[in-house]
C-alpha cells in the first residue's frame, strides 16, 4: 500500500474506535436493564402476591371477629353467612390494596371465589384467584387456604382477631332475657330457663344462672374419653372451666351458628352449658350440650342424668348428660 492508502486506513481505524466504544456502552446498558429491571419487576410481583396471600387469613379472622361480635350485640342471625363473609373479605382486600396500586402502578386483582367449610371443623376454607401485572411481567395464582378460627388457648401474644365469639347463644336467647359476658364466659341469668320453659321442657329451672363459653377454643384433651379417665373428673372440670369446644357430628358448624342453627349437616362443634350451681335439685334435666339445649323443636331437647364432678373434697359441680355423650367423653354410665 502507498502512503496515502496507509493514512486512509488509519483514519478509518480511528473512526471505528468510537463506534466500538458506543456499541459497547449500548450493550452494557442493555445488560444492566436486563439484570436490573426484569428481576425487579418479578420481585415486586412476587412480593405483592406473597403479601396478599399471607393477608387473606388475617382478613378472614378479622371479618369473622367483627361479624360474630355484631351478632353478640344484636342477636340477629346472618343469613347466607358464607356469601356475606365472602363479600366482606373481598371488600377488605379491595380497600387495602387500592392505594398500593395507585402508588406502585402494579395492576392487582384478588377475587375471593368461595368461603366454605373445611374438612377440619376448626377451620374454614377460603379459595381465591390472584392476578398481578407490571409492564411485561404478570402472575396468575389460584389459592386455597384453610384458616383456623378456633385457637387452642389464648395467650398474651394471641391476636385479638383469634378470639371469635360463639354467635349461637346470642341468637337463640334473643327475646328471652339479657345475657352478660365476663372474661371468657356468657352468663344467661333467666334467659336460658325461660327459653326452655317456652318449649315446655321439664326441669328447665336447673338452668337459671347458667353459663357457657364466650369464645371458641379447641379442647386439647384428645381422645375425648380421656375426660373421664381421671380422679374426680379433674380433666372434665378443667375442660368446662376453660370453655373448650369439641368435634361433633350433631353440633353446628361456624356458618350455621352464624345463621342461628343449633344443628346442621356438616361436621361441627359442641360445648358444655353449665347449669346454675345453686339450682341443681333434680336428677335429670335438659342435656348440658349446646346443640341439645338450644334445640329449635322440643323433640331436639332431650334429657340427661345428673353427673357430679369434684375438684376437691369441698366443692361439687354437676352437668346433665345422656348416655351417648357420657360414652363420648369416657364418663361412667349408671
Amino acid at each position: 500500500m502507498d502512503n496515502n492508502g496507509y493514512v486512509m486506513g488509519g483514519m478509518t481505524f480511528l473512526l471505528i474506535i468510537p463506534a466500538l466504544i458506543l456499541a459497547n456502552i449500548m450493550v452494557s446498558a442493555f445488560i444492566m436493564d436486563e439484570v436490573h429491571v426484569i428481576p425487579f419487576n418479578s420481585d415486586k410481583l412476587h412480593q405483592l402476591t406473597g403479601d396478599v396471600e399471607s393477608n387473606i387469613p388475617l382478613f378472614t379472622l378479622q371479618i369473622m371477629n367483627e361479624t360474630s361480635d355484631m351478632v353478640s350485640k344484636t342477636g340477629e342471625p346472618v343469613p347466607n353467612s358464607r356469601i356475606i363473609i365472602k363479600s366482606r373479605i373481598q371488600s377488605k382486600i379491595d380497600e387495602t390494596y387500592l392505594e398500593y396500586q395507585r402508588e406502585t402502578g402494579i395492576n392487582m386483582t384478588c377475587k375471593i371465589n368461595s368461603v366454605d367449610n373445611s374438612e377440619d371443623p376448626y377451620k374454614i376454607c377460603v379459595k381465591s384467584t390472584l392476578y398481578a401485572s407490571y409492564h411485561d411481567s404478570y402472575i396468575v395464582k389460584n389459592i386455597s387456604q384453610d384458616v383456623q378460627f378456633v385457637c387452642s388457648d389464648f395467650t398474651d401474644s394471641s391476636s385479638e382477631y383469634c378470639k371469635i365469639k360463639d354467635p349461637l347463644p346470642f341468637i337463640k336467647m334473643k327475646g328471652y332475657g339479657s345475657l352478660k359476658t365476663d372474661g371468657n364466659k356468657i352468663y344467661y341469668g333467666f334467659a336460658l330457663s325461660n327459653y326452655l320453659k317456652s318449649k315446655g321442657i321439664e326441669n328447665s329451672s336447673a338452668y337459671d344462672n347458667a353459663s357457657s363459653p364466650l369464645y371458641f377454643k379447641r379442647c386439647p384433651y384428645d381422645p375425648y374419653p380421656s375426660h373421664g379417665h381421671s380422679n374426680s373428673y379433674v380433666v372434665l372440670k378443667n375442660c368446662i372451666d376453660n370453655g373448650y369446644y369439641h368435634l361433633s357430628g350433631a353440633g353446628s358448624c361456624i356458618f350455621c351458628r352464624l345463621e342461628g342453627k343449633s344443628v346442621c349437616n356438616h361436621t361441627g362443634l359442641e360445648t358444655f352449658v353449665l347449669p346454675g350451681m345453686t339450682n341443681i335439685s333434680c336428677e335429670y334435666a335438659p342435656c348440658s350440650i349446646d346443640h341439645v339445649i338450644f334445640g329449635t323443636n322440643p323433640s331436639e331437647i332431650y334429657p340427661g342424668n345428673l353427673l357430679e364432678y369434684n375438684s376437691n373434697k369441698t366443692s361439687s359441680f354437676g352437668i346433665f348428660l345422656d348416655k351417648g355423650h357420657k360414652d363420648k367423653y369416657g364418663l361412667i354410665n349408671d
